[in-house]
This record gives C-alpha cells, sequence and structure tokens, in this order.
C-alpha cells in the first residue's frame, strides 16, 4: 500500500535492450559454434530462462565447456547474471563477448553501459555508447535508447564529479529492521519521526506482508523503541500529523468505506479524543490515493494518485476552503510530474519548497530526490536533483526535512543498513535547504497537557537521578517546578507517577528502585503544597525501556526516568 505498490515493473530502456538481445539466442536458427553438445545445453539453458535461472546457468555453464568460445551462451550467461544481480559476474561476461566477437550482438552494449554506470565507470560506458552509435544498420529503436542512455550517462557523470554533501546517519535498530522502514514525518512539537513499516505478519493460516505506522522519540539521532501511532489500525501507512497537532492523516487500503483499493482518511482530537477515522471524498477515488502532507498552514494537502489504467502516479494537491473542507485537487505541473512515477510529497513549513521521488526525471537511476521552489506566482518551477551520494543507481524514496532545514530523514538501502529500507539522518547540503522556520516553543507545563490529552503517558523533562540512587539530582529542581506548575494549572487532575529504571542489578531491587524514584517525585512535590492525594505512584523497574538494555550506555541512562499519566477513573 505505502511504497513497494508505487514501484510498478516499468519497462526501461535498459529492460528493453536484454530482451531484443536475448531474443536473437533463443530464436536463432543458426548458432555461432560447431559443437553439438554446446548447442544442446544452450538450449535447454534457454528452456529454462523464464522458468529457473539458476538452472538456466548451469546448462550455460556445460555448454561453455563445450565450447568456451560460444557467444550465444556467453551473452545468455551475462544477461542472467544480470537479472540476479551478480554484476561483477555479468560485467566480466559481456567482456568476455566483445574480446570474441564485437560484432555477434552489439545492442548489448547497452547493457553493459548501464553496468559500468551503475558502478560509475562512466568513461567505459560513454565510450562503449559511442562505439555503438556510430555502427551501420542498426534498428532505429535501439539507437533511440542507446542515445537516451548516452545522455543520461554524461549527466551522472557530472553528477558524480560534483558530489554533495551527504553524511548519513543510520537512527539504530531500535527502529530500523530487516523490513521496510518508510520515513514519513519529522514532528518537530516532540522531536519524534513517524514512520511506515511493512512487515511480515504471520497468522494462524497464512504469512504475509502488512503495513502499520510508528512513532520514534529521537535522542542524540537515535531512534528510541517505537510504538504504535494507533493501537486500534491496521493496514495503514504514510501518517502525517497536522502542525497543530489536532488532525492525522493516514492512507488505509481495502476499507469498507473506501472508493478505491487505497483512500485517505483524517482523524480529528475533538472533545479530548481521537475521531472515528472519516474518508476524504473531495480527494479520494477509486484509483489509488496515499501519501498525504499537509501545509504548515494547514491550507494544503498533497497527496499521490495512482492511475489505474496507466499504471503510473502523479502528485496532487487539494485547497481548504473557508469552511474547512478540502476542495476537488489538481495536479502539480509539469516542472514535477512526468509521463514517469512522481511520489513522497513532503512541502516544507516554509510553504516555497517541496521535495519529492520521481523516476520519471533524469537522474542516477531508479527513483531520484528532488526539490522545487515556488516563485512569485506560487509555480512550482523546474526540478532539482538532490545530487549524488544522496541518489544512487537505486531507489531513494522519502526525504523530510526539518523546521530549521538543518536535518533531513530519508529511507534508502545501504550496505551499512539492516537489509532493507532504512531511516537516515544527515545534514543537508546547503544548496538545497528550504528557508528556516522558527517554530514557537510550548512552554513545558502547557507540553504536559497537550500530550496527555492525546496519548498515554508523557516522560517527565529535566528530572534526573544518580546511578542507583532514588534521590533527585540538584540539576532537577527546573523539572520539579515544571511539574509543579502543571499541577496547578490542572486543579481537577490526578495523576500517576512510574518510576523506571535500566537492568543493571537484580530486577526485585530495580522495582524497588523505581517505585522510590516516583515517591521522590511525589514528596518534592508534596513539599511544594501539593495535596499527595492528587498523586499516585507506581514502580515498573526495568520493563519499559526506551531504548534495549543492552543498548550503547550513552543513552541507556535515558531508561533511568519517571513518567506521568492521568489517572483515569472507571
Amino acid at each position: 500500500m505505502e511504497i513497494m505498490s508505487l514501484l510498478p515493473k516499468i519497462l526501461k530502456p535498459v529492460i528493453l535492450a536484454i530482451f531484443i538481445v536475448i531474443s536473437n539466442c533463443m530464436f536463432a536458427q543458426t548458432y555461432k559454434t560447431s559443437s553439438k553438445k554446446a548447442i544442446k545445453y544452450f538450449q535447454k539453458a534457454v528452456d529454462a530462462f523464464l522458468v529457473d535461472k539458476f538452472e538456466s546457468i548451469q546448462y550455460v555453464d556445460k555448454a561453455l565447456k563445450y565450447d568456451g568460445n560460444f557467444t550465444d551462451a556467453i551473452l545468455l550467461k551475462a544477461e542472467l547474471c544480470l537479472d540476479l544481480k551478480y554484476d561483477s559476474l555479468s560485467i566480466e561476461m559481456y567482456e568476455r563477448l566483445f574480446e570474441i566477437d564485437s560484432m555477434a550482438f552489439p545492442k548489448a552494449a547497452i547493457s553493459l553501459s548501464k553496468l559500468y554506470a551503475k558502478h560509475l565507470c562512466f568513461n567505459k560506458a560513454i565510450s562503449l555508447l559511442d562505439w555503438y552509435l556510430n555502427l551501420d544498420n542498426q534498428k532505429e529503436k535501439v539507437r533511440e535508447i542507446a542515445e537516451k542512455q548516452l545522455m543520461l550517462m554524461k549527466y551522472q557523470k557530472i553528477l558524480v564529479e560534483n558530489p554533495v554533501d551527504y553524511r548519513p546517519k543510520n537512527i539504530g535498530f531500535c527502529v530500523n529492521t530487516s523490513d521496510d522502514e518508510y520515513v514519513n514525518q519529522y514532528y518537530v512539537n516532540e522531536n519524534k519521526i513517524i514512520f511506515t513499516k511493512r512487515y511480515k505478519s504471520i497468522s494462524k493460516d497464512k504469512s504475509s506482508l502488512e503495513e502499520n505506522v510508528f512513532i520514534t522519540t529521537m535522542y542524540d539521532s537515535v531512534g528510541s523503541i517505537p510504538q504504535l501511532l494507533f493501537d486500534n489500525l491496521k493496514d495503514i501507512g504514510a501518517a502525517n500529523i497536522s502542525p497543530d497537532g489536532n488532525e492525522i492523516y493516514f492512507s488505509a487500503s481495502s476499507w469498507k468505506d473506501g472508493k478505491g483499493s487505497c483512500d485517505i482518511y483524517c482523524t480529528k482530537f475533538e472533545n479530548n479524543k481521537w475521531s472515528t477515522p472519516e474518508n476524504i471524498n473531495s480527494i479520494n477515488t477509486s484509483d489509488w490515493e496515499s501519501q498525504p502532507c499537509v501545509s504548515y498552514d494547514g491550507k494544503e494537502l498533497f497527496f499521490v494518485r495512482r492511475n489505474k489504467k496507466l499504471g503510473t502516479s502523479d502528485i496532487y494537491v487539494a485547497f481548504r476552503d473557508d469552511n474547512g473542507e478540502w476542495k476537488s485537487p489538481q495536479k502539480l505541473n509539469p516542472n514535477i510530474n512526468t509521463e514517469g512515477n512522481e511520489m513522497a510529497p513532503f512541502v516544507h513549513h516554509d510553504g516555497k519548497t517541496l521535495y519529492f521521488s520521481s523516476d520519471g526525471l533524469i537522474g542516477m537511476g531508479g527513483y531520484d530526490l528532488f526539490m522545487s521552489r515556488r516563485d512569485q506566482k506560487g509555480e512550482w518551477m523546474d526540478a532539482v536533483n538532490l545530487g549524488y551520494p544522496l541518489n544512487t543507481s537505486g531507489n531513494e524514496i522519502n526525504i523530510v526535512v526539518s523546521n530549521d532545514a538543518n536535518k533531513a530523514y530519508i529511507s534508502a538501502i545501504r550496505n551499512e543498513g539492516y537489509g532493507a529500507y532504512d531511516i537516515y539522518e544527515f545534514e543537508l547540503d546547503e544548496e538545497f535547504r528550504p528557508e528556516s522556520v522558527e517554530i514557537e516553543t510550548v512552554i513545558d507545563e502547557e507540553y504536559y497537557a497537550d500530550v496527555l490529552n492525546k496519548q498515554k503517558s508523557v516522560v517527565l523533562k529535566n528530572i534526573y537521578f544518580e546511578f542507583d540512587s532514588d534521590e533527585l539530582n540538584p540539576d532537577s529542581e527546573a523539572g520539579i517546578n515544571t511539574l509543579y506548575n502543571f499541577m496547578l494549572s490542572n486543579p481537577e487532575k490526578t495523576i500517576v507517577l512510574e518510576g523506571h529504571t535500566d537492568d543493571s542489578g537484580d530486577e526485585n531491587y530495580n522495582l524497588e528502585l523505581s517505585k522510590r524514584r516516583a515517591e521522590s517525585v511525589k514528596n518534592a512535590l508534596i513539599n511544594k503544597g501539593i495535596n499527595e492525594e492528587r498523586i499516585k505512584t507506581k514502580g515498573c523497574g526495568s520493563t519499559q525501556p526506551l531504548f534495549p538494555n543492552n543498548f550503547d550506555d550513552e543513552l541507556k541512562f535515558l531508561n533511568r526516568r519517571v513518567s506521568m499519566s492521568f489517572d483515569i477513573k472507571p
């Protein structure tokens, strides 16, 4: 529903080239060998090509055993290795093919040049395509493919020779796993990241993939153990919280009231609770709508619509009328949308800068990330590629940028990751930064009230304990004063203070220590005049860590904390 369904199998020029080349092998009446045994095994390899590529390679190797210069078999092995992503072996076989007979299958130059470019060997790629384009009697359609490929590689060469500042840091194994994690939003109000996770769901009768939205709090560029954004909703993704925190937009698949296979919904915080999600009827159609992003002023809603007939996706925007309703959306201009696919729109707080992903604009390959700025008339100008090495030959599909324009988060597959799409934090290159937007900081007692109205508990700020002690650190005075002011401002509220520890030492001891820590905060409030009947305490020991207890010691101390929730009477 979220990202993978927006990665259709598009017939790229290089894939066209593969089928053009391989068809020469499959349907040839004569082969470039005199060995009957080589031909026998080659024909078996061709038969197995679309059924079992590993078996096909085995037959190819047997054919080459009887004739090592059998160019048909060499080409087939090169294509098999390309399809299986055995790049080094594929390059070796293509090069061997051209060494033996460069004119046997000249169109293979397109596939080999693509591999060269993927591994940043642009001079080789460009020279090879120049050679091919100077040949006579090549089909015009294939020549067009080669010409476009040559133009692309020359552009990629420029990007690689002029790298942008990009030093991504994985936000850690609490968030990132061997499954896919897609960043949706950096919610600066609470220093949280909202993300969609695509993972295997194993039930009694079947094993399938599902998606859901999670939220993690950031501490020094590392995400804490994530929690579900909604406990009671399934098969949702791409959530986006409005700037005032009172609306959450998300996409959901195959809900009963859906207009298509995927629709956009909104839930509102009203009467101290989140409303039942409502389908945004003015936006959703029988097509596929997802990936909502609300502008900072709350007046624009950007999203992606995929056309069922064409199979391609574009970015749209809906405007909010004076009654707060979303009007019929309109497609963004051709500077953004192409004949290919655009997705993952993120409009910055400045309202002037749009980031998105596209496979239809020229780039490093696959999906690249781009930005566009609004002109004085409010139109989106030409999209700008965010450069290499941020963009690679793979798929870069999400980016969000902080309000101050310094930090950015991206979803990408990298060698140092955990095996799939991971979330990374980095400082955005100055060339691509939006205008910095200052967000008014809510004083902490108001923050407590706002958060506790919308979620179960909140970690108390500026409350510190020494290791293995229930005595409040002198630096905790400011935190106690904030909590005291909160209690004065909410005289009708009764709270529950929960103490937490890390896992150092005996669990029974930790349970008692966590209870005493909660009591220390309670006593500090009582000493300031708060009625003790308004404060309950509870010890949780090490059972509810923010970070795994085997985590880095530099962040493990954050497990030693006190959290607060409202005492809701049944």
